[in-house]
């Protein structure tokens, strides 16, 4: 890999479609992916932008085309050491922007353990064996329920 060691990274990050997000240039997830050289459908609904590793939609380092995975393994000191042996040079959470039009459905959100356990159990229904912490940071005003 060829990539200058910089402080900050300008990623491409990959857009996700669900019915429920907002359409075309409305959508927050939209503009953000605009940003980054991403055409916009004015039609298509963008729900939420990814950045990280996950391997469905891995975010790419625009000066090179590197995949963030790739930079983080190839330069440890991105990261800790501790984080980075954990979780063999990956990222530990999946960073998400959501752009909502309509009600989302009812999320399940397990620990580590109980996440590997279910995906044992039910693959079909959990795709990996992660945990899924999450954190909301409202952008714009929004109504949610938690419990």
């Amino acid at each position: 890999m060829t990539i200058t060691m910089n402080a900050v990274y300008r990623l491409q990050c990959k857009t996700q479609s669900y019915d429920w997000g907002k359409l075309g240039d409305i959508s927050k997830v939209a503009t953000y992916a605009k940003a980054s050289g991403t055409s916009i459908d004015p039609s298509k609904p963008y729900a939420e932008l990814w950045m990280g590793t996950h391997p469905n939609a891995p975010s790419v380092v625009l000066e090179d085309n590197t995949t963030l995975e790739q930079l983080i393994k190839e330069h440890v000191e991105l990261s800790t050491q501790a984080v980075y042996d954990q979780y063999n040079g990956d990222l530990p959470f999946l960073f998400k922007i959501l752009s909502i039009r309509k009600a989302l459905s009812i999320q399940a959100h397990p620990d580590k353990t109980l996440g590997a356990r279910l995906f044992k159990e039910f693959p079909e229904n959990y795709k990996d064996p992660n945990h899924k912490p999450e954190m909301a940071v409202a952008l714009t005003p929004f109504e949610a329920l938690c419990g």
